[in-house]
């Protein structure tokens, strides 16, 4: 395997060091926070992160989605907008979205140009893109090849 770039072995790693974080406890405490923030509206941007912070690192679908929803409503407020994007971006990639994960990328790098984690995320995801694009290519042009056989087989069978 070719050495990684700089850029996406930072991100994979990145990935790799928060995928094995065990966030269960602090999400029952962040889930209650963000109950009682919303009751007694003190420090709700926060413990909404937190909250959502902690759903884009569980291992289910449903929790990263839910996560990414809470982030799609924080990236509108300036105070965690850039966090915001760039968790969204990596929840976004961690559940395959990759389009919406360059979406938000694209919105926090219009903010913060020199964003390293997220030209780094950035760069794992095109080299992503770039890898399935080629696989896609590849299994077309076998499936095509399979077709030409078949029908030239078909072909000669009626010939005969």
């Amino acid at each position: 395997m070719a050495a990684l770039s700089g850029d996406r072995k930072l991100a994979l790693e990145r990935l790799q060091t928060e995928s094995k974080m065990d966030v269960s406890a602090e999400l029952l405490t962040a889930r209650a926070a963000y109950f009682e923030a919303l009751d007694t509206g003190e420090d709700v941007l926060n413990k909404k992160f937190t909250y959502a912070w902690c759903l884009i690192h569980l291992k289910t679908r449903d929790d990263v989605l839910t996560g990414i929803s809470l982030l799609r409503e924080l990236s509108e407020h300036k105070a965690v907008q850039r966090e915001a994007l760039f968790y969204m971006a990596n929840a976004q990639y961690k559940i395959e979205h990759y389009d919406e994960a360059r979406v938000a990328l694209k919105q926090l790098l219009a903010l913060d140009p020199t964003n390293r984690p997220a030209l780094d995320l950035k760069a794992q995801i095109e080299h992503v893109l770039k890898k399935e694009g080629a696989i896609g290519l590849a299994f077309l042009s076998a499936a095509g090849a399979v077709a030409v056989a078949v029908g030239a087989a078909l072909l000669k069978s009626r010939a005969r």
